[in-house]
């Protein structure tokens, strides 16, 4: 079962990922890296990801969103996008 509440760090992180941000390990150190833009992230934080549910491995050890955290946001602006905005 997916845990839906993320912390603002997490939810960072679920962003980068979401922009095209890869996660890359450098010796113990992971970053997200997009082109000339790199972001360090703590271990400990992709591990409560994976914990939640939003993230999930590939068989070649690459962390990636999880198919049910990506259905979920999918569900989510949909809903968003539903209720009309009162001004």
């Amino acid at each position: 079962m997916m845990k839906l509440k993320l912390t603002p760090t997490q939810n960072l992180c679920v962003g980068f990922l979401e922009s095209g941000f890869k996660l890359v390990q450098m010796g113990e150190q992971y970053y997200f890296v997009k082109g000339e833009r790199r972001q360090k992230v703590l271990p400990k934080t992709l591990d409560a990801l994976v914990n939640r549910g939003a993230l999930s491995y590939t068989d070649q050890g690459d962390y990636i969103l999880s198919a049910e955290f990506v259905a979920h946001r999918k569900r989510m602006r949909e809903a968003s996008e539903a209720v009309p905005v009162r001004h």
